[in-house]
């Protein structure tokens, strides 16, 4: 018996020997003497609400890099990339997005924090601000008037006068012939002024180029035609009466003109045609499209087919006796011109429509939309929505639109127009060069601007002329 209890003993003392050493074998505690330490890291992000942003950085312990947290209740985020094979050197490269409903300009401090193989931490902070500028400078340019034609006279014959807008500028840009030079400018508005003694006739372009402090760039440019006589590139009849009704539309407004190509007569004899919806309308010649100024032709008042050359609509009209079709040709050269009503003798069509993306009958009702079967079937015939023809003009047609962005299918809003249910032919699409002129058969889609999106239209086609009009409501 006393040799049986001692063996007992005895393998008691080894099994807790077992236990001992098994319970070393998975203590997962090691004692290090190093501390994580941050080489380098982002500690200042710019950035908006729904937008993703980049933590980036790299750790080092020659313990091993065990874990790296992000923690931030605000947003719901806790993330903890583990490390089992312990490495010495970490790169931080996580990418995570804003809540969509995070407020503009707020900022948000997030703590990074890394462990090494002995749970021995160091956090730093990253300051997320949300308000990285996306949004490229603004480039008004006051003068000259683009297209303008400007003669010849006693000096500063351009003058060019730009606004400049953001958030933070940075610099403008102006290159041109006349003039190549970079300035350096700050804050949110800047306005640039520069006269130009012009010698020698031609046409000068200027490139302006407006950046802002976070890198954000914007371009416009201005031509203008230096003449020493009246000879001008383009000419443009009108019945506005204002700068601002020249401007307000997509295209359309001012009407274009045909340039006589006979010799001696080019740059100086124009003809318009134009359609007067009630007798007595009044309209001018500009030469530059976006205003009457500096050169406006009228009526002389006390000599009929008499020219005169105004710097304003203040000028007096050329007066249109009747209502229907009228071609008027002026001609510069001894300051004339002359009206003369015809009849159209081209097709009437029965029905046009318009067709395309983006496009809205009353707000609801797609040209996306088939008009059999309801499907969804952009840029095609059988989903376009018909135009209403005027109770005058067989050959003038109208119709309401609001542009808005099609859901649910990538592409480009735009349109063309077509006189076929049932097929494509007869269509017109319209002259890259001119928007305002409808090409039959040719031409090409016209896409909107992002600008325009979400906004109410007129749309006027007149299927004589080929001349397209996008009014704003």
């Amino acid at each position: 018996m006393k040799t049986t209890k001692l063996k007992l003993l005895g393998g008691i003392s080894l099994i807790f020997a077992l236990i001992f050493v098994a319970s070393c074998d998975n203590d997962d505690s090691v004692s290090v003497d190093s501390t994580p330490e941050f080489q380098t890291l982002n500690q200042e992000v710019s950035s908006l609400p729904g937008e993703i942003f980049l933590f980036e950085g790299i750790v080092t312990d020659p313990a091993g890099i065990k874990t790296i947290n992000f923690k931030y209740d605000s947003w719901f985020l806790d993330k903890t990339i583990v490390k089992d094979s312990l490495p010495e050197t970490y790169t931080i490269s996580y990418k995570f997005k804003v809540p969509d409903d995070a407020e503009q300009f707020s900022v948000h401090t997030i703590p990074v924090t890394i462990t090494n193989a002995g749970d021995v931490a160091s956090t730093r902070d990253v300051v997320i601000t949300l308000d990285r500028d996306i949004t490229a400078p603004v480039i008004t340019i006051n003068s000259p008037i683009d297209g303008a034609t400007i003669l010849i006279g006693a000096g500063d014959e351009i003058d060019l006068n730009i606004d400049l807008s953001d958030r933070e500028l940075a610099e403008i840009k102006i290159e041109s012939s006349l003039l190549n030079e970079t300035t350096a400018i700050s804050g949110s508005t800047f306005n640039y002024s520069n006269s130009f003694d012009v010698t020698e006739p031609g046409d000068y372009t200027f490139t302006i180029t407006a950046t802002d402090a976070t890198g954000n760039e914007s371009s416009a440019t201005v031509s203008v035609s230096v003449v020493s006589d009246l000879q001008f590139n383009a000419m443009f009849l009108t019945d506005e009466t204002t700068d601002a009704a020249l401007n307000q539309d997509i295209f359309g407004i001012p009407f274009t003109t045909m340039d006589s190509q006979a010799a001696g007569e080019d740059g100086y004899v124009f003809t318009g045609r134009y359609y007067s919806t009630a007798a007595n309308s009044e309209v001018r010649f500009v030469p530059q499209q976006g205003s009457f100024a500096p050169f406006t032709f009228g009526a002389d008042p006390s000599t009929p087919g008499k020219l005169v050359l105004g710097q304003d609509a203040s000028v007096d009209p050329i007066v249109i006796p009747g209502t229907g079709y009228y071609e008027i040709t002026m001609d510069i050269r001894d300051l004339s011109y002359t009206i003369t009503v015809y009849t159209p003798s081209d097709t009437v069509y029965d029905q046009v429509y318009i067709l395309g993306r983006g496009v809205y009958i009353d707000a609801t009702t797609s040209t996306c939309t088939n008009n059999t079967d309801g499907s969804t079937q952009c840029w095609h015939f059988k989903s376009g929505k018909p135009f209403t023809q005027d109770g005058a003009n067989q050959y003038l047609w109208t119709i309401d639109v609001t542009l808005q962005d099609q859901p649910n299918d990538a592409g480009a809003n735009g349109f063309i127009l077509n006189a076929n249910p049932a097929g494509w032919a007869p269509f017109w699409r319209t002259d890259p060069d001119d928007r305002s002129i409808a090409i039959p058969g040719g031409g090409s889609n016209y896409v909107f601007p992002d600008d325009a999106l979400n906004k109410d239209y007129t749309f006027i086609f007149d299927t004589h002329l080929n001349r397209v009009i996008v009014k704003n409501r």
